[in-house]
């Protein structure tokens, strides 16, 4: 270490110029890892906070809430399970006045009576349900929206006014509104005979889900396909490209970072030949030469994680709200150790040309 700091110290330029490319790396890593973990919690957010196990859905749905729906006799087989919350889901616009820009929004009618309502937390407001008052996502604030005011759902006359705010309530990157089922299914299907026009009571949908936040289960209904959660997130509209997409821009940069250093490195070693036949001719081992380069690539990587990662802490002070962003500490720390890990594989390719020098065959010039 000794040596690697006091080469560092002589030849500033020279590292300092490999540390400034990689903060760049280490920056553009830890930013785009924050913002796939950001889009990943805003495509789930809402139902990582239902702490359910599994999710019944219609069998033709392919596993999307958005199209699934379920019959009333489908819907009481699953709840008489226990444990087991409805869920209707509606996508739409909301805007506070005629005129207003519309927000797009999810939104989800659950039962007071069943554990999802239960297990919200308000975070500001009162966890007051009737069916003309809802509870939103506290990002709605954002864009504008505060407690007590009445909202327009789409192109319908129906009017809410929004009595409690929730945080981390997001689905498919939409904030989310929660309102009572019976509001939803007036929303959804109509105001007509049982909410579904010239529909008999057996054929208006009950619900679009059913989830349970325990793991056992009964005989599946027909017509109904289960899924743990886990899968179910899985088959969120774009969630697993979006992830794939991210990961492997990732292990595209950790792989730069690897090469970086490796050239580097090499670069370094093939010009300092002459000097390690010296030392090795006045008894420094091969091995402690190799430590020291080693350490070397290092301690200029720490140097360059640790800059890209005050650089992270500026930005996650100064960006918005409204972009997905989550600095997760954690998953940062494993970042820049996986960027330590790479650098530490990339100087392995100087150990072999340093294994190689003979001192003696150097010094006659050969």
């Amino acid at each position: 270490m000794f040596l690697a700091l006091k080469e560092m110290k002589h030849s500033k330029l020279r590292f300092s110029l490999i540390i400034v490319m990689i903060v760049l790396i280490s920056y553009l890593i830890f930013v785009l890892t924050a913002l796939a973990y950001g889009l990943a919690e805003s495509n789930r957010q809402a139902i990582d906070s239902w702490q359910a196990q599994s999710i019944a859905l219609n069998a033709d749905a392919d596993g999307g809430l958005t199209q699934s729906s379920l019959s009333p006799a489908q819907t009481s087989a699953l709840v008489s399970e226990g444990s087991a919350a409805r869920i209707g889901q509606l996508a739409a616009t909301v805007a506070k006045d005629s005129g207003q820009d519309k927000t797009t929004v999810q939104i989800l009618g659950i039962r007071t009576d069943e554990f999802i309502y239960r297990q919200l937390r308000i975070a500001d407001g009162r966890k007051d349900f009737d069916e003309h008052n809802v509870i939103a996502d506290s990002g709605l604030r954002n864009v504008g929206y505060r407690l007590g005011d009445t909202i327009t759902v789409g192109s319908s006359n129906a009017e809410f006014t929004i009595v409690g705010f929730t945080d981390g309530a997001k689905l498919s990157v939409a904030p989310v509104i929660y309102m009572p089922l019976g509001a939803w299914s007036q929303l959804k299907f109509g105001s007509g005979s049982n909410g579904f026009t010239g529909a008999s009571p057996a054929e208006v949908p009950a619900a679009s889900a059913v989830v349970f936040n325990n793991a056992q289960h009964s005989t599946t209904p027909d017509g109904v396909e289960r899924l743990t959660i886990g899968d179910f997130i899985q088959e969120l509209p774009g969630y697993r490209a979006q992830n794939l997409t991210f990961q492997f821009m990732l292990v595209f940069l950790f792989i730069i970072t690897l090469v970086i250093v490796a050239v580097f490195l090499y670069i370094l070693t093939m010009q300092k030949i002459p000097n390690f036949a010296v030392l090795k001719m006045q008894g420094i081992l091969t091995r402690y030469l190799i430590r020291n380069t080693i350490a070397q690539a290092l301690l200029i990587t720490l140097i360059g994680v640790a800059i890209g990662a005050i650089l992270t802490a500026l930005t996650a002070i100064f960006i918005p709200p409204s972009v997905p962003m989550s600095f997760n500490v954690p998953l940062l720390a494993a970042a820049g150790g996986l960027l330590l890990i790479m650098s530490a594989i990339g100087s392995l390719a100087s150990v072999h040309t340093i294994a190689r020098i003979d001192p003696i065959a150097i010094m006659e010039g050969n």
